[in-house]
C-alpha cells in the first residue's frame, strides 16, 4: 500500500482518535475504484442512477447523472423507420450493433464476442478451455455407463423391420404402392382458340347465367300520369317522412304537358349505381325449379275400390222377438264356424241361423235376473253371463259331450264341498235344444267374459265388487275351479275389460285410462300402455297379437303397436259420440268401430311382417242406421267380409 495512504497503527493501538488527512486521500473515491479495477473501458457505467428505472428519464433530454453529478445528455437516434432503413443500407455492420440504454451508446460486437454468444446459445462455455482439461462431445454417446452390458440384439438387424421392408417391397412389385406418383397438372387452354364469335364456350366455361332484368316502369312513372297517381300535399308529406327503404315508389310522380318539358332526373346517377350493384351482387348459380304440387308430398293412398272386399251396404235384418219382454240388446256374438249368431237381450238369449235368419232357440230369464253378455268358444261352447254368475251351453244340437266339461265334472265330484267357498260349480244337464252343461254362481255380476283359445279357461270382469281383488277372475272348466290372479289390487283401480292374448300366455287388462299387459307364466307386469283418454270403454287385439285398438267414451279410437312404444301409434276421431265396441276381422285386414251416434266405421289395416314398416290404416266406409239409433255391438263373420250389428231397439242387421 502507498505510504501516503497508510494509517498510524500506533495510534490505533493506543485507541486514540484517528485524524484523516484529506489531503493524503484521493480526490474522488470512484476514480480510485476504476483505477484499481480490471474491467475494460467499454464496461464502465457512465450513468450513476443506481436501481432507479430508466423509464423515469423517458420524457427528459438526459438519461441520468455521472459521477460528478453532471447530466448525461441523450444521443440523437433515428427519427423514424425510414432513417433506420437508410442507415441499415449504408452500414453493412448494422446487424452487429447493440444498443446500450444505460450508457446511451451503440456497441459494435466483434467476431470474438459473436463467437462467444454463439457458444452460450448452444449450451457451451463462453470461452473455449484448454484441450488438456476439457473436451466436448458433439454427438451423443451410445455407450452409456451402466453396470450391465448391451444385449446382442442391439448389434443385429431387426427381424420386424426386415418383415416390414419385405411387405413394402411386395406392395411395390404388385403395384399397390406407387413410388413418386405423377402429379396432376392442370391443363391450360386458350379460351379464344378456334372459337367463332357466335360459338358458345360450353366445353370449357360454365353455363352462362343471364343477369337479373330491371323492372319495367309502370303508369306512375309516366311524364303524364293519370290524376289518381299524383300525390296530394298530405301524401307528399307522408312520403317525405317515410324511410327510403319503406317507400312504395322511389320518386314523387309529376305531370308535364309535353315530353320536352321533362327535366333530367336528379336520381339518375344513384339509379345507375344501384343497377350496377344489382348486377354485381346477383347470385351466379343456376337453380333447378321443381314443378311439384302439394299433393305430390302425400303418400300414395289406394282407392277404396282396390281394397275390396269389405261391407258396404245393408243386406237384411233378422227377425225380431218381442222387445217388450226381451228388453234392450246387450251383446252379440257369432260362432267360430259362422253358422250361429247369438243375441243377448236383457231378459232373453236368441240364437239365429246365419243362412236362413231363422231363430233356432230362445232362452228366457225366469227370475228377476238379467242376461249381461255371451261369448262363443272355438270348440262350440257358449258362455252366457247373467246376474250372480254364468252358464255354459252346448252349441251342438246332437248334444255331444265336451271333453273339458267331462273332466270338470269328475274334478267337481272329488272336491269336497266347502261352505266358505263363494264360487259354486253345478254340473246339471237339461233337455233344451242347446243343452246347459254347467252353472257357476258368484256373489256379484260379471259384465264381460271371454274364452281362451284352448276353450278351457274363461276370464270374467266384475267392476262392481265389494272385494277389489275379485274384479278379475279366471275360471278353469276342466278343473272346475276359479282362481284370483291379482290378490293385491289398488282400490282406485277401475277395471273395464279383460281379454286373453290369442297366442301367448298374457292377459290384457283395460282400466279407465291405461292398459296393463300381464304375463301369466312369470306372474308379473310386462308393460303399461298410456292411452291418454278420459275413459276407455272397449278393447280388441289383432289376431297376430302385435297390435291392439282401444275405444273410449270421448269419441276416440287408439291404435297401439306393441313394438313401437307405450303411446298410441295413431288416434282416430271419426265418431260424434262415445265408442261402444271395436273388433278385428280374423281373416281379412279389416277392423270396425260402432258408436252411439248410429254409425259403423269400417277400416282397412295392413300389417307387414317387416318390423321397419309401420301399419297402414285407411278408412273405407261409414255404415249408418236407418233411424240413427245407437249401435250397441258389432261382430264380424269369421270367414266372410260381413259384419253384424245390433241397435238399441233390438234390430240385428247384416252388412255385406
Amino acid at each position: 500500500m502507498n505510504q501516503n495512504n497508510t494509517i498510524n497503527i500506533r495510534a490505533i493501538r493506543n485507541k486514540k482518535s484517528i485524524k484523516k488527512d484529506l489531503s493524503l486521500q484521493p480526490k474522488n473515491i470512484h476514480d480510485q475504484f476504476y483505477q484499481e479495477s480490471d474491467d475494460s473501458e467499454d464496461e464502465k457505467i457512465l450513468s450513476k442512477i443506481g436501481r432507479l428505472q430508466t423509464k423515469k428519464y423517458k420524457d427528459k433530454d438526459f438519461i441520468g447523472y455521472d459521477e460528478n453529478l453532471n447530466k448525461i445528455q441523450k444521443k440523437k437516434q433515428f427519427q423514424d423507420t425510414i432513417d433506420e432503413f437508410i442507415n441499415k443500407t449504408e452500414n453493412k455492420d448494422w446487424w452487429r450493433v447493440v444498443r446500450d440504454e444505460l450508457n446511451n451508446q451503440d456497441v459494435v460486437l466483434s467476431d470474438k464476442q459473436l463467437q462467444m454468444l454463439d457458444r452460450i446459445r448452444t449450451g457451451k462455455t463462453a470461452i473455449k478451455l484448454a484441450d488438456d482439461y476439457y473436451f466436448e462431445h458433439e454427438d451423443f454417446n451410445q455407450f452409456d455407463l451402466l453396470s450391465s452390458y448391451n444385449p446382442k440384439r442391439r448389434f443385429l438387424p431387426s427381424k420386424w423391420e426386415r418383415i416390414k421392408i419385405n411387405k413394402l417391397v411386395q406392395g411395390i412389385k404388385l403395384g399397390r404402392i406407387v413410388l413418386n406418383p405423377p402429379q396432376k397438372v392442370e391443363k391450360m387452354f386458350d379460351i379464344w382458340e378456334n372459337v367463332a364469335e357466335d360459338q358458345v364456350l360450353s366445353k370449357y366455361l360454365p353455363a352462362r347465367i343471364p343477369a337479373a332484368k330491371a323492372s319495367l316502369p309502370s303508369n306512375v312513372a309516366s311524364y303524364n300520369p293519370p290524376e289518381e297517381y299524383l300525390f296530394t300535399e298530405q301524401e307528399k308529406q307522408q312520403w317525405l317522412q317515410t324511410d327510403p327503404e319503406d317507400r312504395d315508389i322511389p320518386f314523387i310522380p309529376q305531370k308535364f304537358k309535353h315530353l320536352r318539358n321533362v327535366p333530367s332526373s336528379e336520381q339518375l346517377t344513384k339509379d345507375l349505381f344501384n343497377r350496377c350493384l344489382d348486377l354485381y351482387l346477383a347470385p351466379r348459380i343456376r337453380r333447378k325449379k321443381l314443378m311439384m304440387k302439394s299433393t305430390d308430398f302425400l303418400p300414395e293412398i289406394p282407392k277404396p275400390e282396390e281394397l275390396k272386399p269389405f261391407p258396404t251396404k245393408l243386406n237384411f235384418e233378422f227377425g225380431q222377438i218381442d222387445t217388450t219382454k226381451s228388453g234392450q240388446v246387450k251383446q252379440i256374438s257369432i260362432s267360430q264356424d259362422g253358422q250361429l249368431l247369438g243375441v243377448c237381450y236383457e231378459f232373453a238369449i236368441a240364437f239365429f241361423d246365419t243362412k236362413t235368419t231363422k231363430c233356432l232357440y230362445t232362452k228366457w230369464q225366469s227370475d228377476d235376473k238379467q242376461f249381461l253378455g255371451l261369448d262363443f268358444s272355438q270348440s262350440g261352447l257358449i258362455c252366457i253371463l247373467q246376474s250372480n254368475g254364468f252358464i255354459i251351453l252346448n252349441s251342438y244340437i246332437d248334444k255331444r259331450q265336451h271333453p273339458n266339461v267331462e273332466d270338470g265334472e269328475k274334478a267337481n265330484k272329488q272336491i269336497q264341498k266347502n261352505s266358505n267357498n263363494v264360487f259354486e260349480w253345478n254340473f246339471e244337464l237339461d233337455d233344451n235344444v242347446f243343452q246347459q252343461l254347467l252353472e257357476v254362481k258368484m256373489p256379484y255380476d260379471p259384465l264381460y267374459v271371454q274364452f281362451h283359445s284352448k276353450s278351457d279357461y274363461i276370464v270374467s270382469t266384475q267392476p262392481h265388487t265389494h272385494v277389489k281383488s275379485h274384479c278379475i277372475l279366471v275360471h278353469s272348466i276342466s278343473k272346475s275351479s276359479t282362481s284370483i290372479p291379482f290378490q293385491n289390487m289398488k282400490a282406485s283401480t277401475e277395471v273395464q275389460q279383460t281379454i286373453f292374448h290369442p297366442t301367448k300366455p298374457e292377459l290384457y287388462i283395460m282400466t279407465n285410462k291405461n292398459i296393463f299387459i300381464y304375463s301369466l307364466t312369470k306372474q308379473s307386469l310386462m308393460k303399461k300402455l298410456l292411452a291418454g283418454n278420459q275413459q276407455n270403454s272397449t278393447i280388441a287385439i289383432h289376431p297376430y297379437g302385435d297390435n291392439l285398438i282401444v275405444g273410449s267414451n270421448d269419441q276416440k279410437v287408439c291404435w297401439f303397436d306393441l313394438d313401437m312404444g307405450k303411446t298410441p301409434f295413431k288416434k282416430m276421431s271419426y265418431h260424434k259420440n262415445g265408442v261402444r265396441r271395436v273388433i278385428f276381422h280374423k281373416t281379412y285386414p279389416l277392423f270396425a268401430s260402432c258408436s252411439d251416434d248410429g254409425t259403423i266405421n269400417i277400416f282397412h289395416c295392413r300389417i307387414s311382417t317387416d318390423l321397419n314398416q309401420a301399419p297402414v290404416i285407411l278408412p273405407l266406409k261409414v255404415l249408418k242406421q236407418k233411424k240413427k239409433e245407437s249401435v250397441m255391438d258389432v261382430a264380424f263373420h269369421p270367414t266372410q267380409p260381413w259384419i253384424y250389428s245390433a241397435s238399441k231397439e233390438g234390430v240385428v242387421s247384416l252388412w255385406t
